[in-house]
């Protein structure tokens, strides 16, 4: 129950020992600003690597070829090795193969053209699941599909800002025709991507319509695919297939990694999140050691405030306080010295982790790395428990230790 007296005592001591009670609230909040500053800081990094993964499928493999860098077989060093369409239709059966896409990409400087209005957007050739292997997300109408491959439509799916720039709605960029490179594509969707504005500023197109207009016979720049729900080392076992099948076909080395270059999405990401479990572990210690260093202060201040109060406190007992009550004022009092100046802590925390995430806006930065450092409404309740905690633990022994105080010595003192 509510112990006004017990309050009126707590707060006279406290506005007596102004400048001690001022360090002690300091040392607590910069502990807990600490704690939630690295926290946050940790925690952008760590959505600055899930935005980096964002636009593509985290379990996807990229391949794209080079040229050779080891003799194989009489043949020279530096061959040029180039992916064609057979390649696309020999991994796609390899086992553990879910989603599979090539890219044709059409190179050069060109607009797109739609009545008198013009832009520069990149282009994209690609077979229908390049859908999913960058996470493109249709607003109207429909993707590329295999019937645009096998009989060659000139049809396009073009990004939202594409359609921005020529159209005044979406709905209306539906059945209209753009020019790319001089060659008439009739659009069939709009789409949205995770990956930002960048992304969407594309127009796709059916990879084998592309290589027909574009004189690119049935050459292929990039091949990416998904891998289901493999783990890291089935994965790296079909890279391995992957690699044996391009050495195979084109005579390379086997052990030539440079011919054939493979990035390993699933990889690359498991990788980056045991990093940055391992940096926020390091943050969470450290804001928890800056923390005990906080309950340190506190319990020794506590405990010059109980040696200052020795006679007050034996005054007490003689009068009738028992251990109890003196051990729940000491330690009402550190808790309640503890949670006010955490609870600042925490705020200035906070609200500088909103400034930095504001001025980043303002600012129009966008790091890959580091991106919306915040943290989430259990770690702030986390915190909260935290502090009390730490105010109980502060005043515990100082509380003990005025509990054991006798009257007789107190008043000898």
């Amino acid at each position: 129950m509510f112990d006004r007296d017990r309050w009126q005592e707590i707060l006279s001591v406290l506005w007596m020992n102004k400048l001690r009670t001022f360090i002690t609230g300091v040392s607590v909040a910069w502990a807990i600003f600490m704690l939630v500053f690295l926290m946050g800081g940790g925690n952008g990094l760590q959505n600055g690597t899930d935005k980096m993964f964002a636009d593509d499928a985290v379990n996807s493999f990229w391949i794209w070829t080079n040229q050779t860098s080891m003799p194989y077989k009489g043949l020279a060093v530096g061959r040029q090795v180039s992916m064609e369409n057979s390649d696309y239709d020999k991994i796609g059966t390899l086992d553990g193969v879910d989603k599979i896409t090539g890219r044709y990409n059409l190179w050069g400087e060109f607009n797109i053209r739609y009545g008198e209005k013009t832009g520069a957007f990149r282009v994209r050739s690609v077979h229908p699941d390049h859908l999913y292997l960058e996470n493109t997300i249709m607003t109207h109408g429909r993707f590329i599909n295999d019937r645009d491959n096998d009989e060659l439509r000139k049809v396009a799916v073009i990004g939202k800002l594409v359609s921005e720039e020529f159209f005044d709605k979406y709905e209306d960029a539906l059945g209209e025709w753009i020019e790319v490179k001089g060659v008439p594509y009739k659009i069939v969707g709009v789409f949205e991507d995770k990956g930002g504005d960048r992304e969407m500023q594309m127009i796709y197109l059916p990879i084998k319509t592309a290589q027909m207009t574009d004189n690119g016979k049935n050459r292929i720049h990039t091949l990416m695919l998904t891998v289901g729900d493999m783990n890291v080392q089935e994965t790296k076992n079909l890279e391995d297939k992957v690699r044996a099948e391009f050495a195979k076909k084109y005579n390379i080395h086997p052990d030539d990694d440079k011919a054939i270059n493979i990035r390993n999405g699933l990889e690359n990401y498991q990788r980056m999140q045991t990093m940055f479990t391992g940096i926020k572990g390091i943050i969470f210690l450290t804001g928890l050691l800056t923390l005990i260093g906080g309950i340190i202060a506190v319990s020794n201040i506590m405990l010059i405030t109980v040696k200052e109060r020795t006679k007050e406190i034996g005054v007490k007992k003689a009068l009738g306080a028992t251990p109890r009550h003196i051990i729940g004022t000491i330690m009402q009092e550190s808790v309640f010295i503890t949670l006010i100046s955490g609870y600042i802590g925490l705020v200035l925390g906070v609200g500088l982790l909103w400034l930095i995430t504001s001025a980043m806006e303002s600012a129009g930065m966008q790091m890959d790395f580091f991106y919306n450092p915040e943290i989430s409404w259990q770690m702030a309740v986390t915190s909260l428990v935290l502090l009390i905690i730490a105010g109980a633990i502060g005043g515990l022994i100082p509380a003990f230790k005025a509990a054991k105080i006798s009257p007789v010595e107190a008043m000898n003192a």
